[in-house]
């Protein structure tokens, strides 16, 4: 009776074990690059999903007239926005919707959006149910959201007719008269006057709606570190540029963002790459787009 392996058995055996784990390496290999991707894909997808939600939350309230596609050296309206320029941010101004939407004090809006035109004159309107006083509640909002106050603020009437080249103050210029499209504000005395800030309301068409701004936004890949960046707290009706206001991180290795104005709702895209180091074979890029609607 035999009690042991032939070495041609061994010789078998040990092929056949050395056969199954190639394979089985080479399975654990796929399954583990596999799992590398799906969680790189899933964390940016995540992460791009969340920008695209923060920007959209912030130019929903927009003033839809003013969005613009900009560069260092020239702007244009989103809708006019040419093919052969390298626009590198979309800047738009945004209607104060925190303020409007109540604070702890009280539920109501801190300003109302509508006027009164039966009782106004050229050094002031009235706004029923608004609070532009010093400390007051619009002003409490805006202070507790930047390094501005409420005499950093603009009123737009809903319904005038505009010119996104010299109206917004995307051209440098500092407004304190009363041809444009923002009328800057200043402190009331009393709780619903808008008070023009260095200027009257003479030859001004007065609309019964308005939007109050305190603030513009732009969004916009930094060259030298490809990421993304949203700035605000600048006001181009005082002749600021984005980079005169806060900056805030929203995602890193954008390689790509358009907008695109479809008549008043806009179309965003935004590509990310990210380079992942120590995958068994080599480094990988992996590359997402995606896109969002925003009305």
């Amino acid at each position: 009776m035999r009690k042991a392996f032939t070495m041609l058995e061994l010789i078998f055996v040990i092929t056949v074990m050395g056969i199954i784990g190639t394979v089985g390496a080479n399975v654990l290999s796929v399954m583990y690059e596999n799992y590398i991707s799906s969680a790189v894909n899933n964390q940016m997808q995540s992460q791009t999903e969340l920008a695209m939600q923060q920007i959209a939350n912030r130019m929903s309230s927009r003033i839809k007239d003013s969005v613009i596609a900009a560069n260092d050296i020239t702007f244009h309206g989103l809708s006019d926005a040419r093919d052969d320029v390298n626009y590198t941010r979309v800047e738009w101004i945004g209607s104060d919707s925190d303020s409007w939407l109540g604070d702890a004090a009280s539920t109501a809006p801190a300003w109302s959006g509508f006027i009164d035109v039966d009782n106004n004159n050229t050094t002031r309107l009235s706004s029923p149910g608004s609070d532009f006083t010093t400390n007051g509640r619009i002003d409490t909002t805006i202070q507790a959201l930047s390094n501005s106050d409420i005499t950093d603020a603009a009123i737009f009437f809903i319904g005038t007719n505009t010119d996104v080249q010299n109206d917004y103050g995307w051209n440098g210029s500092a407004y304190n008269i009363n041809d444009t499209a923002m009328h800057p504000v200043a402190i009331a005395p009393n709780t619903d006057e808008i008070i023009p800030a260095g200027y009257t309301f003479s030859g001004v068409d007065v609309y019964e709606q308005y939007k109050l701004a305190w603030t513009a936004y732009a969004i916009g890949i930094d060259p030298n570190n490809d990421n993304l960046y949203l700035y605000y707290d600048y006001q181009p009706w005082q002749s600021e540029d984005y980079d005169d206001g806060r900056q805030v991180l929203l995602m890193e290795h954008v390689s790509t963002i358009k907008a695109q104005a479809i008549g008043d709702v806009i179309k965003l895209q935004i590509c990310v790459d990210n380079n992942i180091s120590g995958t068994i074979t080599s480094d990988e890029l992996y590359s997402i787009c995606k896109e969002k609607v925003i009305f």
